[in-house]
């Protein structure tokens, strides 16, 4: 990995604008003209964000609403099941693909994660992968082998990937 890595601060933003701004910042990396990339953001308005390969959903997600105004629904350029943004945080990591598996990209990813939450007295592990993900449209409902859990199991952090190239 590099060493030099491009840091953009908390931005809060509709959850087109924050796909769209992935979906550069990923192609902005591939084709050399960025550093690796890590940002934070919130979701404003509240939003649901689908995985790329998610095909169905509640058709009552249609008509939710937060504070009066209809939820927004966004394509994630990632995969995973349905997430509910609404006050949480979120985080996006750009870099050239290390060496290892798809599981093993993801803990490297995911380490700063748990040494962060660590260091404020919080212990998160990674969850285990179950053939029960797949039936769940939320993604919190159940936890994968990418994801971050507390000691009793509650998933609190999801992750997902998109490679393009060599590029994740």
């Amino acid at each position: 990995m590099s060493n030099i890595w491009r840091y953009i601060p908390l931005i809060e933003a509709s959850g087109a604008t924050h796909m769209a701004v992935d979906r550069f910042l990923l192609e902005q990396h591939r084709l050399e003209k960025s550093p690796p990339v890590i940002r934070f953001y919130t979701w404003l308005p509240a939003a649901i964000s689908l995985g790329y390969h998610q095909k169905d959903y509640p058709q009552n997600w249609k008509s939710l609403t937060w504070q009066s105004q209809p939820l927004d629904m966004v394509r994630r350029p990632t995969g995973g099941r349905a997430v509910l943004h609404q006050g949480d945080l979120t985080y996006a990591v750009i870099m050239s693909i290390p060496p290892g598996k798809r599981l093993a990209v993801y803990k490297q990813i995911c380490e700063f994660l748990i040494e962060g939450w660590r260091s404020l007295g919080v212990d998160l592990d990674y969850g285990t992968a179950t053939k029960e993900y797949i039936n769940h449209d939320n993604c919190f409902a159940t936890a994968t082998g990418s994801d971050l859990v507390t000691p009793v199991g509650n998933k609190v952090i999801g992750s997902a990937q998109l490679r393009r190239g060599k590029v994740v």
